[in-house]
């Protein structure tokens, strides 16, 4: 009985001491085949592709003594593994090759910005599958990320904006004054369109049509005709009017503002003026909540407030 037990016993423990062998080394086999394929590796094949990473943020880690995030060539290209054993285009995955959807999930591993501010998948470029690589580049050799300084990668799509910045009087964005980016913000959703920032959009070239006045235009803050604020009445790429109006004169005006009586009350000679000729404050008015210019008379002559027939304020 005794000699049956410790046979039992040593079986067991051969049995033991196999299954833990076999654990070990089918554990190293899967940390082997787990093990991501070096940039060195890579670069055997690909020399001097590293060279067009070093000036931008997608360095490879491996050439860092102490890197804060490690990127490593297999971070954006999938499939090494494949790739090694059979060398060609199909069978390793070039970010800049997929669907937007495919490629955004590659680059937010890293980049979360686009994620944490609610933008791809909510806007116009995530429906309509806009890859990455259609405003970024990563490969390069000077300036990194975008693809070029001026943003001149949106007119492609954005064909009513180029035709825009062609007309008589135009934002300078084929000057090279400023970019696309000066007014449009990609990170958050509710910050895309200019108008619903005056101040932090186009007060930074204008401040001094941004206020804050004590009298302010409704129109500034309004959404009455167009989609409200500074478009209200400018086109902000480009327009054949001046000061890139909407409309020419009075009738931009007359959008929200019926015809007054000035030809009548005047006797037929203000019909030729412009509305701004008197209401000079458009944007909005320390002195006058009709916008008035307090200089009025020297500017036309005469004393258009003395007589009681008009007032700085109502």
């Amino acid at each position: 009985m005794r000699l049956r037990y410790g046979i039992a016993g040593n079986l067991y423990s051969s049995a033991k001491i196999t299954a833990i062998a076999l654990l070990l080394m089918s554990s190293l086999a899967w940390s082997e085949a787990a093990e991501p394929v070096k940039d060195e590796t890579c670069l055997e094949c690909h020399d001097g592709v590293n060279k067009s990473l070093e000036a931008g943020p997608h360095r490879l880690g491996s050439e860092y003594s102490q890197p804060k995030v490690v990127v490593v060539c297999v971070s954006c290209h999938a499939g090494a593994d494949a790739h090694l054993n059979d060398p060609g285009r199909e069978t390793i995955t070039t970010p800049a090759e997929l669907s937007g959807h495919e490629t955004f999930a590659t680059c937010t591993q890293c980049h979360l910005a686009h994620v944490g501010l609610d933008n791809y998948g909510f806007d116009v470029h995530a429906v309509q599958e806009m890859n990455c690589s259609r405003c970024h580049k990563i490969h390069v050799y000077d300036k990194p990320l975008l693809l070029d300084d001026q943003a001149g990668f949106c007119l492609p799509c954005h064909n009513e904006a180029a035709t825009g910045f062609a007309r008589r009087s135009q934002h300078p964005v084929m000057q090279g004054n400023i970019t696309c980016l000066s007014c449009h913000r990609f990170l958050k959703r509710s910050d895309d369109r200019p108008e619903y920032d005056l101040i932090g959009t186009c007060r930074r070239c204008h401040p001094a049509q941004g206020g804050p006045f004590p009298y302010e235009h409704e129109a500034t803050t309004g959404y009455a005709v167009a989609e409200g604020g500074c478009i209200e009445c400018h086109n902000p790429h480009g327009s054949d009017n001046d000061r890139l109006l909407a409309q020419p004169a009075n009738h931009l005006c007359r959008q929200c503002h019926a015809p007054v009586g000035h030809a009548t009350a005047h006797g037929g000679i203000w019909a030729a003026y412009d509305c701004q000729v008197c209401h000079s404050d458009i944007h909005g008015s320390y002195v006058s909540n009709r916008f008035l210019d307090p200089a009025l008379a020297a500017k036309l002559g005469g004393n258009c407030y003395d007589p009681g027939c008009h007032a700085l304020n109502r």
